[in-house]
């Protein structure tokens, strides 16, 4: 099966080769292009036609965003993903508005970023194998669940509670917390907690690191991701 083609644009070297990786590990995926400045990327896309690119929002010469509406106009039909460290809901909503088909956070997970590239499967193979699509597929390639309102979490992982832990990590700023402390400020044990936090660390919300200056054994400490 022909790999689908991916374009990164990225000023971060390290970031970029990081994405690469990532993308390559994913077995219907090629990375066939890197750049690293608008003005490279207007070429490179021209040239290679990817049918899906990733998109920094910072870039040396101006904005991932505004490198979308120009690839728009030069008529360059293909995909957006946005990748960036920018979390500005105006800067979302405009990235919504152009269309792009997924918006991930830095620091990247492999994890994320192939939820991302198996959406755009999705939705590209729902789209190419049928003339007419009815509501209930429309929902699907839109993320909307009718079957389960407003559901955003997995099994096991309750909405009310994961927004008050939420409240309490917003609350800690740079401060590092232990699944016990976050435990006791929202009445969860810690055993729960931790299975919250470690929800939350998948989705790049939280990092872990363990502090061995405890006397005994090393303790999981968490900080928000900013």
């Amino acid at each position: 099966m022909t790999p689908l083609t991916v374009m990164i644009v990225e000023d971060d070297p390290r970031a970029s080769y990081a994405l690469e990786n990532a993308i390559n590990q994913h077995d219907r995926f090629k990375v066939i292009a890197a750049s690293e400045r608008i003005s490279e990327s207007l070429t490179d896309a021209l040239n290679h036609k990817p049918d899906l690119i990733m998109v920094d929002i910072t870039l040396p010469d101006g904005s991932g965003l505004d490198l979308i509406s120009r690839l728009k106009q030069s008529g360059i039909n293909t995909s957006y993903i946005m990748t960036t460290a920018e979390r500005d809901s105006a800067v979302v909503s405009e990235a919504i508005q152009l269309g792009v088909m997924d918006y991930l956070v830095k620091p990247l997970r492999v994890s994320r970023v192939h939820q991302a590239l198996d959406d755009f499967i999705t939705f590209k193979e729902t789209i190419h194998k049928m003339k007419k699509v009815d509501q209930v597929e429309i929902d699907h390639l839109f993320r909307k669940n009718t079957s389960n309102k407003g559901r955003r979490t997995p099994k096991g992982i309750d909405e009310n509670t994961l927004s008050k832990l939420m409240d309490y990590i917003n609350q800690t700023g740079e401060n590092s917390f232990t699944a016990q402390q976050a435990g006791d400020a929202v009445e969860l044990s810690r055993i729960t907690a931790r299975r919250y936090l470690e929800y939350l660390e998948e989705q790049g919300v939280v990092e872990m690191n363990l502090n061995y200056n405890t006397g005994g054994r090393p303790k999981q400490h968490y900080k928000r991701n900013y």
